[in-house]
């Protein structure tokens, strides 16, 4: 009977583990000198992680995330996301996430696999602390089946204050209260 109830703790250990790892906490809180980015994507009320991958490519040409080639974006994380670890049911986002971010235009990837609602978020914070260094431009997107998007913002800095603005596909940006469509990406 002990060797039952020992094998009984090991297997619940091994579901306590593997539940507890299937999502990483946030970059922001070991952040807070430099400036932060964060691309994510969520269930409209944050409940869920949806079945969408992403990738970005800072204004140097490095990139994180899914599909991620060439040299990597420093200091960057990529997946499943708790962003309030003490609220992790209501703050889950598949996202990039970037310490140290540089300024400039970033084009995010948008892999959409199946046919549901879903956010899009940019966030940035220039690592002073004060409130308003930070911004985050949501748009609220469908995914439509299986497919892949681009869409493109700037992210800037100056004076303690943060501005992200959405860019067309040629990078200009769009005009106020415009929000990005999908822009869709021929599968290879």
């Amino acid at each position: 009977m002990p060797q039952l109830f020992l094998l009984l703790m090991l297997i619940a250990a091994g579901f306590t583990t593997a539940g507890a790892t299937e999502y990483s906490q946030s970059l922001r809180p070991s952040c807070f000198d430099d400036p932060f980015l964060s691309v994510s994507v969520s269930a409209p009320r944050h409940d869920s992680f949806v079945n969408i991958e992403l990738g970005l490519v800072d204004p140097d040409g490095r990139s994180a995330g899914s599909g991620h080639r060439g040299h990597s974006i420093p200091r960057s994380q990529y997946g499943k996301v708790v962003e309030i670890p003490s609220h992790p049911v209501m703050s889950k986002v598949v996202a990039v996430e970037i310490c140290g971010a540089m300024p400039g235009a970033y084009l995010i990837s948008v892999s959409e696999h199946g046919n549901f609602d879903y956010r899009l978020s940019v966030t940035g914070d220039d690592g002073t602390g004060s409130n308003q260094g930070n911004e985050t431009q949501p748009v609220n997107l469908h995914a439509d089946g299986d497919r892949m998007c681009h869409f493109r913002f700037n992210f800037r800095m100056a004076k303690g204050r943060v501005a992200i603005q959405w860019l067309d596909s040629t990078g200009h940006p769009l005009a106020f209260a415009e929000r990005p469509t999908c822009e869709p990406v021929p599968r290879a």
